[in-house]
């Protein structure tokens, strides 16, 4: 049985359609990927369920740690940072074995290397697992160590701890610590946000406290509060990681490093401002290693994922993605960039700052204070020869002048533009100053997105709709041609069961009430240790795509309102970013609350 490869087994045993099989053959025949990359990069079966199937293919025995209570004698016996190298855990301890749960079952060099922690003779077990699974039990033991690591730095330095979070699950972690005190601090700050997959980390001192915050799924968290007297030998660390003047404590300053964790190489943007009460930290984590980024990671998907990508393959024009600070943008447009990048085609990308970086792309950091602006940059990326332009932002009359020109000459443009809407966009450039009739000419698609918090997988939860929201949902869907909310829940609900996928099992079918109203359900997390109890892990962006049709032309020549542009592509089958949203609600995707939340962004 161990011949049979994990597609024909998955077909087989009807875990994925055939559909979704023969999308796998084809991207095979056009990667040297394996058939393992390519599902799950489509996003076909989960890592759960690939683990299974791997489990009972080869005849390995599957095991999911977080439903294992693994003793700390066990797990202490093997040095966390070769556990987190090779992906495996130590589970179960005999007298003369050891059961080890691992991502890849197969690694000989790391059952070797662990072996050799043990007695000789010890008998290694092997099971399979998920890097979830790895991960969960991983920052649980590297947090536990944390625990007391902090609390000795704070003793080395003769302060006292003020407070310090005790959750097991939330407490700061690092792996290997230096041995100065204040930079152990530091470096168990920049570890726990690596682990808890944070993009920024606020360090700020008030009038009795050095208050320690990270951003995660978008939302700021406090995580842990250092003594006051402790500020300055923290902010005098950073400066020293991003090679800024230490002694300037009146203007702010900004830099970057690089640090590893794990063996992923992390860019790290810092920003440091003077405030009334000392100098506020500020550093966001850049990803380094863009291999998990893809377009249809985003949550763009149907009829927009078409229509943008059609926007995106054309040779001229203009591409815009719209929505505020924070709503994911920069990774559209990065993942854009990796989808459309060839040895044939010259890129580059004009970026303030470079955030994501794309291998084969030609990325320019945008420098104001030296005289290179956006526009000062686009008129000799012109003259680069370039196939397809970047612009990270269009923020004034020049700068979009400059794109519509290089649009005109044969340049495909990506930009983004700060609007409210996909429809609002149009407006904005006809204010700075661009004539109708080149927008006309130029624009191709225009995206507009948010970014709600996903829905925790492992503690998800089904809750019948109250009434008053079922009533939100049908007006708002009331003008979408052809579309039953009922048909369209149910349809779901069954595609995701034949998938196998986390969560199916809670989703209920929707039904025609007494009332000949639907009956439906939302979905919730109940919070639980692996999403630290907030019941969301992860984000999703929700979109809207404005494709530029020759009507919509016309209406641009035409000075048409913002309004009337999207009544006319919503006529057209544009779905808008609410829409989106509800529809990702009715999935089990993210919540209801959370669609409303971004959308007032």
């Amino acid at each position: 049985m161990s011949k049979i490869t994990l597609l024909q087994y998955l077909e087989d045993n009807k875990i994925i359609s055939p559909e979704d099989a023969n999308k796998v053959r084809v991207e095979r025949s056009k990667s040297p990927r394996s058939e393992e990359a390519i599902i799950r990069e489509l996003k076909v079966l989960d890592d759960e369920g690939i683990a299974k199937a791997k489990s009972a293919i080869f005849g390995i025995p599957y095991i999911d740690l977080t439903q294992q209570s693994i003793p700390e004698s066990v797990i202490a016996e093997v040095n966390v940072d070769i556990l987190q190298n090779f992906n495996a855990i130590p589970f179960e301890r005999g007298d003369d074995y050891v059961k080890l749960a691992m991502v890849d079952p197969f690694d000989i060099q790391a059952t070797q290397a662990i072996q050799q922690k043990y007695p000789f003779g010890t008998k290694i077990e092997v099971y399979i697992t998920t890097q979830q699974s790895i991960n969960f039990v991983l920052d649980q033991r590297v947090g536990d160590l944390m625990s007391s690591e902090v609390t000795e730095a704070l003793e080395d330095v003769d302060l006292p701890v003020q407070e310090i979070n005790d959750d097991p699950n939330q407490v700061l972690s690092s792996a290997e610590l230096k041995n100065a005190p204040v930079a152990r601090i530091v470096n168990a700050i920049l570890q726990y946000a690596v682990t808890s997959n944070s993009s920024d980390i606020h360090i700020e001192p008030m009038e009795a406290k050095l208050r320690v915050r990270f951003r995660i799924n978008g939302v700021m968290v406090e995580r842990l509060v250092l003594p006051k007297n402790l500020a300055a030998a923290v902010v005098s660390r950073v400066k020293i990681l991003a090679n800024m003047k230490i002694d300037e404590k009146r203007l702010p300053q900004d830099n970057r490093f690089q640090i590893k964790s794990n063996g992923q190489k992390i860019d790290i943007r810092v920003s440091i401002m003077p405030t009334i009460y000392g100098e506020k930290v500020v550093m966001r984590l850049l990803e380094s290693d863009t291999s998990g980024i893809t377009l249809e990671g985003t949550g763009l998907r149907g009829n927009a994922y078409k229509i943008f990508m059609d926007a995106i393959k054309v040779t001229n024009g203009i591409v815009l993605v719209t929505g505020p600070t924070g709503s994911g943008k920069t990774r559209t447009l990065a993942s854009s960039l990796m989808k459309i990048n060839d040895p044939k085609v010259n890129i580059i990308s004009l970026e303030n700052p470079v955030e994501i970086r794309v291998p084969g792309v030609t990325q320019v950091q945008i420098n104001p204070d030296i005289g290179l602006t956006f526009a000062n940059a686009l008129r000799s990326v012109l003259r680069q020869d370039p196939d397809i332009v970047m612009v990270g932002e269009i923020r004034d009359q020049e700068t979009a002048e400059l794109a519509v020109q290089a649009s005109l000459t044969g340049h495909l443009v990506l930009s983004t533009l700060h609007t409210n809407s996909a429809a609002a966009a149009i407006p904005r450039l006809l204010d700075m100053g661009i004539e109708p009739y080149l927008l006309a000419s130029t624009i191709r698609a225009i995206v507009a997105q948010r970014l709600p918090r996903r829905i925790c997988k492992h503690c998800i939860e089904a809750y019948p709709a109250p009434p008053e929201i079922i009533d939100d949902i049908l007006k708002e869907f009331s003008d979408v041609k052809n579309f039953d909310v009922v048909s369209y829940i149910n349809q779901v609900i069954a595609t995701k069961k034949q998938k196998g996928e986390n969560g199916a099992s809670v989703m209920k079918e929707a039904t025609i009430g007494p009332n000949g109203k639907p009956q439906i359900y939302l979905y919730r997390g109940k919070g639980c240790d692996r999403c630290g109890g907030s019941g969301y892990s992860g984000r999703i962006g929700i979109f809207e795509v404005l494709d530029v049709t020759e009507k919509i032309s016309r209406m641009v020549m035409d000075h048409s309102t913002a309004g009337d542009i999207e009544k006319e592509a919503k006529d057209k089958g544009m779905l808008t970013m609410i829409e989106d949203g509800y529809l990702k609600s009715l999935e089990g995707i993210t919540t209801i609350e959370e669609v409303m939340r971004v959308s007032r962004e």
